[in-house]
């Protein structure tokens, strides 16, 4: 029986420690909403390092964004897995909060949310 027990916390082990190893992806999106047009910078660290990232907002009826690449062609984490780009709010998107994707062609994935809030009248 003690030997059924040793295998057991073995594989566990095997199994589930490495993910607590590895950084999980984090994104920070600053500041967390504004108006249509309002620049956002979007941060991310835990990635895979050199990992080309695609980031995404979903608008209303399902159209999707892309996100950060206005001032480059492709946005890569650097060497430690970390990226920072800035990005406008697209202008059609309306109030409310829009689900933002951040993928990397590494396997890197993780989902986060900007609220967009109405234009303000001047």
């Amino acid at each position: 029986m003690k030997t059924i027990t040793k295998i057991a916390v073995s594989t566990l082990l095997v199994i589930v420690f490495p993910v607590f190893l590895f950084a999980q992806p984090q994104v920070t999106i600053t500041p967390p909403k504004g108006e249509p047009a309002a620049v956002i910078s979007i941060d991310g660290k835990g990635f895979k390092p050199d990992e080309e990232i695609d980031i995404i907002i979903t608008l209303d009826e399902g159209e999707k964004v892309g996100l950060g690449t206005e001032k480059v062609d492709v946005i890569k984490a650097d060497a430690n897995g970390v990226f920072s780009v800035k990005s406008g709010i697209p202008i059609n998107a309306k109030p409310g909060k829009h689900k933002i994707e951040i993928i990397g062609n590494k396997g890197s994935i993780i989902e986060t949310f900007v609220e967009v809030t109405p234009k303000e009248k001047k």
